[in-house]
């Protein structure tokens, strides 16, 4: 009985572990990425995803947060001019709502709470519903230069231009 359960538990651990991701989140640039800024822990949850969010280097204010398409931080070139992030594709949207709601208005699966920047800094924990791990492992995590008014317009909810991001491991 004692090693049944003592199986039970070491399966369960590594369950556990299996379900959760850390994602370095470095600056972005036309370039490349630059430095890391810190870091998203993922762990799957019953019902979604918790994502607890530390990083450094932002401007104070709202900040849009989404997954993107592919797994690839790099920059891409939009009307001939090269742009930090592009690589990432658009938001992550697996049933092609091609709408930007917000986090709990059924568009973009992609679409996550915004972040807010205090002295440069962001702490914070979110919890997404209706989202595993598994969906989003090996897309990238993105945080934007501005605010995200969860509409389609202007573009995308006025997020302007992507400044950080990550990708999730698979």
């Amino acid at each position: 009985m004692r090693k049944i359960l003592a199986t039970a538990v070491i399966v369960g651990l590594t369950a556990s572990a299996a379900a959760a991701a850390n994602v370095d989140i470095k600056a972005i640039t036309p370039e490349g990425e630059g430095e890391s800024l810190g870091s998203v822990a993922i762990s799957e949850t019953a019902d979604g995803v918790t994502l607890k969010v530390a990083v450094s280097g932002l401007a104070d204010g709202d900040h849009g947060f989404h997954v993107h398409e592919k797994g690839d931080c790099g920059p891409g070139e939009k009307d001939g001019k090269k742009q930090a992030g592009l690589a990432a594709g658009p938001h992550f949207d697996p049933k092609g709502t091609k709408s930007h709601k917000g986090p709990d208005g059924g568009g973009h699966d992609g679409d996550l709470p915004k972040l807010t920047a205090a002295g440069g800094k962001v702490d914070t924990t979110l919890t997404v519903k209706g989202v595993k791990l598994a969906d989003i492992a090996g897309r990238s995590l993105m945080i934007h230069e501005a605010g995200d008014n969860y509409s389609d317009q202007p573009e995308n909810g006025g997020g302007k231009g992507r400044i950080a991001c990550g990708v999730i491991p698979k």
